[in-house]
């Protein structure tokens, strides 16, 4: 049993018993104030504008929560947008890790180029130095052909010159026959 206004109301409902007291002693707690303030009101006058404060007073506080609901969802919003930044950037960053390993990978390949280089260079190196002995091998062996020429050209010399004198030793020696 509720008391309001002076007179008892049997509540029921499915609210445990102290919330429902709860809830009559605010409506008792109301009509007693519009009471005060009217004296001259019926009780069913002070139960109207009991209604119609109580009224005001939900209708005031319903948009308030649907307000703070709104402002609620910004947030919501907000955090939908940033997750969905998130994604992009975790997108983003799969990509620049992919571009990474890209570049790292020719990296590899162009250190055993340069390795390779290397080797051509050395082997250049090595190739170029064969080149240089070979041409003073050919120097060298040039230079023999033109002394063997040479001592040739003497010995033709020599030999004719001695075909020569002994031909003159011939001429000058007395025949026997």
């Amino acid at each position: 049993m509720v008391k309001i206004n002076g007179q008892e109301y049997p509540i029921v409902g499915a609210e445990p018993k102290e919330y429902l007291l709860k809830v009559g002693s605010f409506v008792d707690d109301n009509m007693e104030a519009v009471a005060r303030a009217n004296k001259r009101l019926s009780t069913s006058m002070i139960a109207v504008l009991t209604c119609i404060n109580i009224s005001d007073q939900y209708l005031k506080l319903k948009r308030l929560v649907e307000e703070l609901q709104q402002e609620m969802e910004r947030p919501k919003e907000k955090v939908a947008e940033m997750e969905a930044y998130i994604e992009a950037l975790h997108g983003k960053l799969n990509e620049k890790n992919e571009e990474c390993s890209n570049l790292e990978n020719k990296i590899r390949e162009i250190e055993t180029n340069m390795e390779e280089d290397e080797e051509v260079t050395l082997l250049r190196a090595q190739l170029q130095a064969k080149d240089e002995d070979l041409e003073k091998a050919q120097a060298l062996i040039n230079d023999l052909q033109n002394k063997l020429f040479d001592n040739q050209i003497k010995l033709v010399q020599a030999t004719k010159e001695l075909e020569d004198s002994m031909s003159k030793n011939n001429h000058n020696k007395p025949k026997r026959f």
